[in-house]
């Protein structure tokens, strides 16, 4: 019985056979393949879903992003609506292509300006395919994964704008003035530049304007007898249907194009005003570095450092003709920043208070920004000559830092005045 105990005890502890173990060890692999197998196929949907969100962004830098808008506006156009044409390659969408005076990039988000290669490759470690068509794609996965930019070129370069001019009185030129209105466009010439391109309209005031890149681009819309100008910024969508309209202040057609109490004058900064915060670059005085007749741009300018508003405002010429009723006060200033950020406020001084304007956001380049008051804002009523004669004018100016600032080379006012 003993002998029979110790038997069984010896066979209880001999363990797995060699079959058991081979049986196991097969289960194992076969567990540890199908494992492997499905990391692989999550690892590779990660990475399908990455780049197929680094063709968005890419898709988004070459003709923008359509939710980016300033106010009700869309304001972000890419690379196309700054150059005017599509980038020959991605490379151009972090650097300069040679020397563009309209680039404004990196066009990349700020996680993908810091490498200067790798937005360029999918998360394979494969170059994307692009070379200037309407078309990215991945191909480090084995398959081709592909983002559409758009239809055609032309939906972003070749826009037709229809639109109007009248005068003051809603009047169109007719065919004795129609060719004295010039419409005049400034484009990115899709070589790194601009182009002005100039059109007139015809008697009904209708104007069109032909092949016009998407963007936000400068509109002056000139009465040359006078020289009249009104200037607007015109936004211009991928297939562009809105036909907008404008007015002259004055009431150049009707009646034979005006009385003799109708125009306009032009007042310029001729001293200091109640308010002298931005600072001055190339002049001694605020005001002496904005009072040119024609702008001298960079020559002399004042400027603010910082993302938040300080204001200027200058004594003004008194008007030479105070025989007709004051129509409207309009202040013109020519501003630009110096990178991202910048804007201006033109703005009055009345009886002591400041008066800003709307808020425009200005670009890397010169251009007039301009704000109408019809009334005068500290009453309400009808300008009068001693209102104008007491103005004070200029602007509220921001940057985006003391390296980055915003910049403002020109002040003037135009009053109108009319029977």
């Amino acid at each position: 019985m003993e002998r029979f105990m110790i038997r069984s005890a010896v066979q209880s502890e001999r363990g797995f056979s060699l079959v058991e173990l081979l049986v196991v060890i097969v289960v194992i692999g076969i567990l540890a393949g199908a494992a492997m197998q499905s990391m692989d196929v999550a690892i590779k949907d990660a990475r399908q879903i990455k780049t197929e969100r680094e063709l968005e962004m890419l898709a988004k830098a070459i003709v923008g992003d359509p939710s980016v808008t300033n106010g009700t506006a869309r304001s972000d156009f890419g690379y196309v609506g700054d150059i005017g044409a599509f980038p020959s390659n991605l490379q151009a969408l972090y650097q300069n292509p040679g020397g563009y005076s309209t680039w404004d990039g990196p066009y990349v988000p700020p996680e993908f300006s810091q490498d200067s290669t790798g937005f360029k490759t999918d998360e394979w470690g494969t170059l994307y395919s692009y070379s200037g068509g309407l078309t990215i794609s991945s191909t480090g996965s084995g398959a081709t994964i592909s983002k559409k930019i758009a239809d055609a070129t032309g939906d972003y370069l070749l826009n037709t704008i229809n639109g109007t001019i009248k005068d003051a009185a809603n009047d169109p030129p007719g065919a004795s003035y129609a060719d004295s209105v010039n419409v005049v466009i400034t484009i990115p010439n899709g070589a790194g530049s601009t182009t002005s391109k100039t059109y007139s309209p015809d008697a009904a005031g209708t104007f069109t304007l032909d092949s016009i890149p998407v963007g936000t681009h400068l509109l002056r819309l000139i009465y040359t007898p006078e020289v009249d100008t009104l200037t607007r910024y015109l936004t211009v969508l991928p297939r562009h249907k809105n036909q907008p309209s404008y007015r002259f202040a004055s009431a150049h057609f009707g009646g034979g194009g005006g009385g003799s109490c109708s125009g306009n004058v032009t007042l310029r900064p001729s001293g200091a005003g109640s308010l002298s915060n931005l600072t001055t670059d190339g002049c001694g005085s605020n005001w002496q570095c904005v009072d040119e007749t024609s702008s001298d741009d960079d020559a002399t300018r004042v400027k603010r450092g910082s993302n938040s508003y300080l204001t200027d405002v200058y004594a003004l010429e008194n008007p030479a003709d105070t025989s007709c009723p004051v129509t409207s006060v309009t202040v013109y200033c020519r501003a630009r920043k110096h990178h991202t950020l910048g804007a201006v406020k033109p703005t009055v001084y009345v009886s002591g208070t400041e008066y800003n304007g709307s808020e425009q956001s200005v670009t890397t380049s010169y251009a007039d920004y301009h704000q109408e008051w019809t009334t005068n804002p500290a009453t309400s009523l009808a300008w009068t000559w001693q209102e104008v004669i007491n103005l004070e004018a200029g602007l509220a100016l921001k940057g985006q830092n003391a390296g980055k600032p915003g910049y403002c080379t020109q002040v003037w006012v135009v009053v109108a005045y009319s029977d």
